[in-house]
């Protein structure tokens, strides 16, 4: 009797460690929904992002799971309407809805919010930091976090909150009236956390995670990747790491979030350390950089909105130098485009397509009666593009060469132009051609997306052993891991545009 009521105690025990212990990412998917809409009868745009984070960072298990497969397209992302339907199908979601308690769902944040933006800042606090701010600099980088507080203050007074960033994030301790008056911002900064070396790894990961709603972060550093756990590895293992670890972190956040990663130059007076940790005096200016993560309707607003129409103008920041922004579109959109029939910049001669005119198309793509102008034979087709939701740096988008025609008439992009035209259309692009061909065919425009742009390239350095006023040790490497986060597919273009011409 004995031994049969041990083997009974001895099976239940595993059945119920078993059952404890086999909890699948399926089951835990469901476990996080639940708990979601039993909160309050809502999953909203922050619960969306982290069911988001958890079926990216679990792809390959619920992947090949029939219940959740559809969660992922075959190229890996994930599919919304599939995100929402296995939602709707939660046995809690079903149970609220049977009691007539139906939840909602604000899985995409696109509602638009009335509540002013919130600035998050993490300031790098690391050995490398400090001489931007030493007493003999130009004050550059102290009037450029000063402009950029006081300006975000003016709309949303008293909610700007300042953070340390190193080994680990703290709370500065701070007002902003505080660090104003700070003679060396850096002064209570560099008692927080370890200076020795930077996580960026555990730094993104937290600061993604803890952006949403209105949130906006903007992390200030100068991005130069030092991590004690790869000391003794070569320059270039270090920088392979980092660009992998980089990629890892922004995954599960490229859909939802967006990154705007901004250079600037200020004096530094101190001791530089390399990648290696090796010291070496340096007084001259040094570029550092602001990244600013937000949701991507929280971007838009800041990009769009009047009352932030102050705040977007980077390049007015002191020491502005570029800027790249990493965002990924949810699907293709082609910007609105129109020729310009009568534009002075046209040559020769043409008119909209009598298809077009009967149609009352709002915008013209096509022509007819084309005749090359009489002196010189060539052919000149200015066409307007509202180029705004693409968040490029001006540098990029009004660079003639970055732009590739294809079609019979060899047509060239000559030049690309700030412009301000109908239906909110921001640049002008002329399309050139000497020999105009002749008969019905198109020309197809498309804005090559190329990675790195030229501004990052001239800036990485892989041997900073002297450094100077532009190099950045491996920076390509780090934003080429963001980089592969928000183009998985290697898209090689961000729109094609068609003319029709006969």
């Amino acid at each position: 009797m004995i031994h049969t009521r041990f083997c009974l105690l001895s099976l239940l025990v595993l059945s119920i460690g078993g059952l404890a212990g086999c909890s699948s990412p399926v089951d835990k998917l469901d476990e996080q929904i639940s708990s979601a809409l039993e909160n309050d009868n809502t999953i909203d745009v922050t619960e969306a992002d982290a069911l988001r984070v958890f079926v990216s960072q679990e792809s390959k298990t619920l992947g090949d799971d029939k219940k959740t497969a559809a969660l992922l397209t075959p190229d890996g992302k994930i599919d919304e309407s599939a995100l929402a339907a296995y939602i709707k199908r939660n046995r809690t979601y079903r149970k609220l809805a049977k009691d007539g308690k139906t939840p909602t769902m604000s899985l995409s944040g696109a509602v638009a919010s009335s509540k002013p933006l919130r600035l998050k800042v993490y300031l790098e606090a690391s050995g490398s930091m400090f001489p931007y701010d030493a007493p003999g600099g130009n004050g550059a980088f102290k009037r450029t976090l000063n402009d950029v507080l006081t300006q975000f203050d003016a709309i949303n007074p008293g909610q700007g909150k300042l953070f340390v960033v190193n080994t680990e994030i703290n709370d500065l301790g701070l007002t902003l009236p505080q660090f104003f008056k700070q003679k060396d911002i850096f002064t209570v900064a560099k008692t927080k956390g370890k200076t020795s070396s930077t996580d960026f790894e555990g730094i993104f990961s937290d600061i993604l995670r803890n952006t949403s709603g209105d949130d906006l972060s903007i992390l200030v550093s100068d991005l130069i990747y030092s991590d004690p756990s790869l000391a003794g590895m070569s320059a270039q293992k270090t920088l392979d790491a980092a660009s992998s670890l980089l990629t890892t972190v922004f995954n599960p956040y490229a859909s939802t979030h967006s990154m705007l990663v901004i250079k600037l130059k200020s004096d530094f007076d101190g001791t530089y350390y390399s990648w290696n940790n090796a010291k070496k005096k340096y007084t001259g200016e040094r570029p550092y950089y602001l990244c600013l993560i937000g949701r991507n309707e929280t971007m838009h607003r800041l990009y769009q909105d009047q009352t932030y129409q102050t705040i977007r103008r980077f390049d007015q920041l002191p020491g502005y130098t570029d800027s790249w922004f990493f965002g990924r579109d949810t699907k293709d959109v082609t910007p609105f485009y129109s020729i310009l029939v009568n534009d002075p910049a046209r040559k020769g001669r043409f008119k909209r397509s009598d298809e077009e005119v009967r149609s009352h198309a709002k915008a013209i793509h096509g022509l007819e009666d084309i005749q090359p102008d009489v002196t010189d034979k060539s052919l000149t087709i200015p066409i307007a593009v509202d180029l705004s939701a693409l968040r490029l740096p001006t540098s990029l988008l009004t660079d003639a060469s970055q732009y590739v025609v294809d079609g019979k008439d060899n047509f060239k992009v000559s030049a690309v132009q700030a412009y301000s035209g109908a239906n909110g259309t921001t640049h002008k692009v002329l399309l050139t051609t000497e020999k105009p061909a002749r008969g019905e065919r198109t020309a197809t425009i498309r804005l090559r997306r190329q990675f790195p742009p030229r501004w990052i390239a001239n800036t990485n350095t892989t041997n900073d052993a002297s450094p100077d006023a532009n190099s950045t040790f491996g920076i390509q490497n780090l934003l080429q891991g963001v980089e592969r986060a928000y183009n998985p597919n290697n898209q090689t273009e961000y729109f094609t545009l068609t003319i029709n011409l006969e």
